[in-house]
């Protein structure tokens, strides 16, 4: 912390005096300045800025703008104009009436500055005066979690035009930043050799050609970046951040090409086998690789003749194909556009999400005690246990339960935080099909390490899962075939497995607990969170945000979390209830 003189106003002038006393109590900026201090903000940003030069506006003032563009959901232009018209966001900025000197690009800028590290961290120090308040952190209370989808206004974008636009994004910033570089790149790598196009009536042989020739022309503009000439005048240049930014750049459009291209199978290996065959045959001798293309794709896009469709006139071409197209189902990172390189197509029950999800740690009483974003494909579980431990750890000691639904009550987060807290959540259904027999059939002998089945048979094989953390143990095939129970059993033909899993002791000791009485009234206690989801999706915003960006999404969601905290605050501090006064008293 270093010691820096803030921006003045002075002292208000006799007008302003008058102006602001003639004005009515705001129900809500009235009664957050005399609740809430944010002076914190001067101190904790300090190191931000310079005792040299002019002397900037204080933190804690451009704290309050950006509330007051969250509360209002408002963008930068508006909020502008919200500071320089409205006498009732003046008076709670502690500003002049004839003040108008914050413009759009200065919020903007002063936002991105602060970042979301710093916007965190005022959250934690509101919700600590909150504390001092008596709102929360009661060593009885309950905390609950949950997650809600956020829209994206993102594109989605096909394999081709991506890596199409990671040339392009490269190919640009050279030309902005380094003249020379470009005028380089111009004369050995033409522009017209860079984009192949793709007429429309084209066949998908053709398509899958020129798929290959593209990625062939992006790993060559890469390749040039390292090539004796180039190589001394890009490591010289004169500007680290450009430097910086095109190596970005060069990196996104490698992950873009390991996301959607795979090299091309030589002619004489086997193909792999087509998804019936897979099906069928699970010990096939020649298993399919999780990013190769089936049969009938790999024959499509290279237009090989055995077993192709294709017609013949195009068969009789000679096709050289360097790299195949992955499925999207098995692209390992599953890009889908360039303007936002970390948002995800997932899914939340039946709902498809194209963007991110918001993590939302509440307590019982409302208050948000965290946030955060995270890309749709994610698991709601991933980003628990840092959540819930990042607020133990400001408050000194967990809460009694900490509530969610099925997808927060898998054994790996019930063990990480059996020392913080205990989770109340359903355990995970088991997957056997209804009207057969489930896992509580069946004996297990740990000092064999066995199961039984209602018929004495024991189990005679095991496998271990690293992907489902447990143990599948499998009966004899010809035991289960001789079975009378079998039709109540199973209907796999090699035989029944049962499934134990490493959290089994875990599940059971949290299973009784959840299906009590006691639980199950304790649980009601969870619809608390959908009422604090639909405070940050529709009033904060967060359900269809105007922003692009996984951090951008995160500053907006803390801002969305500290307003509906300062809300919560209002509504129980301040009795009777404050209304709008007409009259100032």
């Amino acid at each position: 912390m270093s010691t820096i003189t803030y921006k003045s106003f002075n002292q208000l002038s006799f007008t302003d005096i008058l102006v602001y006393s003639k004005l009515p109590d705001h129900p809500f900026w009235s009664q957050v300045g005399s609740k809430i201090d944010f002076s914190f903000a001067d101190s904790l940003f300090s190191f931000l800025y310079s005792g040299r030069g002019p002397r900037p506006y204080a933190p804690s003032l451009k704290l309050k703008i950006h509330l007051v563009q969250a509360y209002y959901h408002l963008t930068d232009r508006g909020v502008e104009e919200k500071v320089i018209g409205d006498l009732f966001i003046k008076r709670f900025l502690g500003l002049p009436v004839e003040f108008f000197g914050f413009d759009h690009s200065t919020i903007a800028l002063d936002r991105d500055r602060m970042g979301l590290s710093l916007f965190h961290s005022c959250h934690l120090y509101i919700l600590a005066q909150m504390h001092q308040l008596g709102l929360w952190g009661d060593k009885g209370e309950q905390w609950i979690i949950d997650s809600f989808p956020s829209a994206s206004s993102v594109a989605f974008h096909g394999a081709l035009p991506l890596i199409q636009q990671g040339i392009l994004r490269l190919v640009r910033h050279l030309e902005r930043f380094h003249p020379t570089l470009h005028a380089l790149l111009d004369q050995q790598f033409p522009s017209d050799q860079r984009i192949i196009s793709i007429p429309k009536d084209a066949s998908s042989v053709q398509r899958m050609v020129a798929f290959s020739q593209q990625v062939v022309q992006a790993y060559a503009l890469l390749n040039w970046f390292e090539s004796p000439l180039v190589a001394p005048l890009f490591w010289a240049w004169s500007r680290p951040d450009a430097q910086l930014r095109s190596l970005e750049l060069q990196a996104l459009l490698i992950q873009v090409l390991q996301d959607t291209s795979l090299p091309s199978p030589p002619d004489d290996a086997p193909p792999p086998p087509s998804r019936s065959e897979e099906r069928s045959s699970p010990s096939a001798d020649v298993p399919s690789s999780p990013l190769l293309a089936t049969e009938s794709e790999v024959v499509v896009e290279t237009g090989k003749s055995s077993g192709s469709s294709a017609p013949s006139a195009v068969q009789e071409q000679p096709v050289s194909v360097d790299y195949v197209k992955i499925p999207f189902q098995r692209r390992p990172f599953k890009i889908i556009s360039l303007d936002d390189p970390e948002a995800r197509i997932g899914k939340k029950g039946a709902l498809t999400l194209l963007g991110y999800k918001i993590q939302n740690l509440c307590s019982s009483q409302g208050v948000v005690l965290n946030v955060r974003v995270i890309p749709a494909s994610e698991h709601d579980s991933q980003a628990a246990v840092d959540l819930v431990k990042e607020i133990v750890e400001l408050l000194g000691y967990g809460p009694d339960w900490l509530l969610g639904d099925s997808a927060y009550g898998s054994g790996s987060i019930r063990q990480q935080l059996q020392d913080v807290v205990q989770v109340h959540a359903p355990v995970p259904a088991s997957n056997q099909p209804k009207g057969l027999w489930d896992a509580s059939h069946f004996q297990y002998d740990p000092e064999r390490d066995t199961y039984r089945c209602p018929e004495g048979h024991e189990s005679v094989r095991q496998s271990r899962s690293h992907d489902t953390q447990g143990k599948q143990y499998g009966f004899s095939k010809h035991a289960c075939a001789a079975c009378p129970q079998r039709e109540a059993c199973t209907t796999a033909k090699g035989g029944r497995t049962v499934f134990r899993s490493d959290y089994h002791d875990l599940y059971q000791k949290a299973n009784t607990a959840f299906t009590s009485e006691e639980g199950q009234e304790r649980y009601k206690t969870r619809t608390v969170v959908e009422r604090v989801n639909q405070a940050l999706k529709n009033p904060g915003g967060l359900g269809k945000p105007r922003t692009k960006g996984k951090r951008p999404l995160g500053i907006k969601a803390t801002l969305a979390a500290i307003v509906t905290n300062l809300k919560y605050t209002v509504r129980q501090l301040i009795h009777p209830k404050p209304g709008f006064i007409r009259r100032p008293t």
